[in-house]
């Protein structure tokens, strides 16, 4: 199994864009996601991953199949006003889901980037929240779990160190 995590060019634009919508559909049974007046679901950021320097988008690929996106964007910590970097949004099709492709290319993205991390994950999300839950111990032992409650949803945040900081390096 070759996994390979490539930055996302202009050409993977409308792919990702395809994709993002089935993404949210998924996500819709978990916490209420916007529409447009054509049906299609909102995602107001994903221009901004090919205009800022601080968000990233990628395309995930197993043996030359293109089988998900993975979003990262650098943010402010609300707890101390230091930098931390965000798994935004993380999507592996179906039909590649359960072939260790996201722990996979979580370790990979963690590589590229120096520092803290977090991911957000809605609460009554199951299947993310195991994943999450069996992954970060893994990548570090002293993480945080927390629920954040918004008016909108409720998230379990995960903070953690990436490999690079652990190490000092």
């Amino acid at each position: 199994m070759r996994i390979i995590l490539t930055r996302a060019s202009s050409k993977h634009h409308s792919w990702i864009k395809t994709q993002l919508q089935i993404y949210l559909a998924e996500l819709s049974q978990y916490a209420p996601v916007k529409k447009n007046e054509h049906g299609l679901y909102l995602y107001p950021y994903l221009e901004h991953y090919w205009r800022e320097p601080d968000r990233h988008a990628f395309v995930i690929e197993k043996n030359d199949d293109a089988t998900g996106f993975l979003l990262v964007r650098k943010d402010l910590n609300p707890v101390d006003g230091t930098f931390i970097n965000e798994i935004a949004e993380l999507y592996i099709l179906p039909a590649f889901r359960q072939h260790s492709v996201a722990t996979c290319v979580v370790k990979i993205v963690l590589s590229y980037f120096f520092g803290n991390w977090r991911v957000a994950v809605f609460r009554n999300n199951p299947t993310a929240l195991s994943f999450w839950r069996n992954l970060i111990p893994h990548l570090d032992p002293n993480f945080t779990e927390k629920t954040s409650y918004s008016q909108k949803d409720q998230q379990i945040i995960f903070t953690f160190n990436g490999p690079n900081q652990l190490l000092g390096i």
